[in-house]
């Protein structure tokens, strides 16, 4: 198996069929994205029925995971806690459904999903983050 330094298009699509499968399994209309760790976009998919204001909240929670190294609910809670000035932090999408992307403790890229109550949006993200970690050991 190959070193990973930054996430390729194909470990990107990985996640997002394995997303899309327990999305698909769950009957769950969703848009997923993966993106690298500048947070550029590498793959997306948006379901069929899914809706259309979930397209850009996947993306702004993959990449608020991404460049922020967090997962998207670490600034949902400090919003919820009453720090209003996360919500205002370059990046940041304080809404769980986003989750950096780690191989070797390294942060390479983010996913987000949207289209659900957000604690089953984290479902199908950690079902692609699973997919992943079937093929590459190291990946979490």
């Amino acid at each position: 198996m190959r070193s990973v330094e930054r996430l390729q298009l194909a470990e990107a699509e990985i996640i997002t069929l394995g997303a899309f499968d327990k999305a698909d399994l769950e009957s769950w209309k969703v848009s997923i994205a993966v993106v690298d760790d500048a947070g550029v976009l590498l793959s997306f998919r948006k379901m069929d029925g899914s809706s259309n204001s979930s397209v850009q909240t996947a993306i702004d929670k993959a990449r608020s995971s991404a460049v922020t190294r967090r997962p998207t609910k670490f600034f949902e809670e400090m919003v919820a806690q009453g720090r209003l000035g996360a919500s205002m932090i370059d990046g940041v999408f304080p809404i769980e459904g986003g989750l950096p992307i780690v191989v070797n403790g390294e942060v390479v890229g983010g996913v987000g999903v949207s289209g659900l109550k957000s604690e089953l949006d984290i479902e199908v993200v950690q079902a692609g983050l699973d997919a992943l970690s079937k093929i590459h050991a190291s990946w979490a």
